[in-house]
């Protein structure tokens, strides 16, 4: 195929991505006036009085967000013989990349001390591939296992195809896997997306947050929309940290930062690490 067509084939393909955001953006059009002081008193009194409890300072300032791109192809079946210190399984039908070292790694020290021994193993190129763009996510880890996440420009990908866990056993680190997105553009210029508050509110108003509950935490992340023409969209997603105060339990639940709706299945319990 001559260059000019292939020239013309990306055209279409990202006029056709660009044509399928602004449909998205006329079906889900969203206010982004500015709440009200005395709504927001209110939208607090009621929460209080169903025993839901939200930060003090959360934000109601608007941000900018994007929607972005990234080609669907495979990263990471290539990568194997660069990878020098692990012995490695790729797995073609997710794209997932499993490592298992292949000398005795123990972590030893404090919690710190293993972070930082963690951090040390994953940036090394000879056992993981891309793991400098990882970043550790404490809402996914475990007390045997640590997750982390995509980190881009942009902010990090939420997503099962940009992440990777490293599993430890009786402080040794077992062995590894890792699924990565690649690089990731902007399809769009950037535009207003609700502030953290906003998202609360809705989550609040749409009957997400149960009675007798605690937000602990709103982060600012990108989540996957849809696949189009071979390439996957993200745009900017609120993720709502929420404890049950009677069992404890903590539920992380995502919110479109464009529209306010709730991204339905797209919850997951957040295992506490233990100090």
């Amino acid at each position: 195929m001559d260059r000019k067509r292939i020239e013309w084939l990306f055209f279409i393909v990202f006029l056709l991505i660009d044509i399928y955001l602004g449909i998205e953006i006329w079906r889900s059009p969203i206010s982004l006036s500015n709440t009200a002081g005395s709504t927001a008193t209110s939208i607090r009194a009621e929460m209080r009085a169903d025993g839901i409890d939200v930060p003090l300072h959360i934000s109601h300032k608007q941000q900018s967000g994007y929607y972005l791109a990234v080609k669907n192809r495979d990263y990471l079946s290539g990568k194997s013989s660069g990878l020098t210190q692990v012995a490695t399984h790729y797995s073609k039908s997710d794209n997932s990349l499993t490592g298992t070292p292949k000398s005795m790694i123990l972590l030893s020290g404090n919690r710190k001390n293993n972070m930082q021994q963690l951090e040390d193993f994953k940036n090394d190129p000879k056992n993981v591939p891309y793991g400098k763009t990882f970043k550790f996510e404490p809402s996914m880890s475990g007390d045997n296992t640590y997750c982390y996440v995509q980190n881009t420009d942009y902010g990090r990908i939420y997503d099962s195809d940009a992440q990777l866990t490293i599993n430890v056993r009786d402080n040794q680190i077992t062995n590894y896997t890792i699924s990565y997105m690649g690089p990731i553009k902007a399809v769009r210029e950037p535009q207003l997306i609700i502030s953290a508050w906003h998202a609360v509110k809705a989550m609040y108003t749409d009957r997400e947050i149960a009675n007798n509950s605690r937000v602990m935490r709103v982060s600012l992340g990108y989540s996957r929309l849809t696949d189009v023409r071979g390439s996957t969209i993200l745009l900017p997603t609120w993720l709502i940290q929420v404890e049950n105060k009677t069992t404890k339990n903590i539920t992380v639940k995502r919110v479109n930062a464009f529209t306010a709706q709730i991204l339905q299945g797209s919850s997951y319990n957040v295992n506490v690490q233990k100090n």
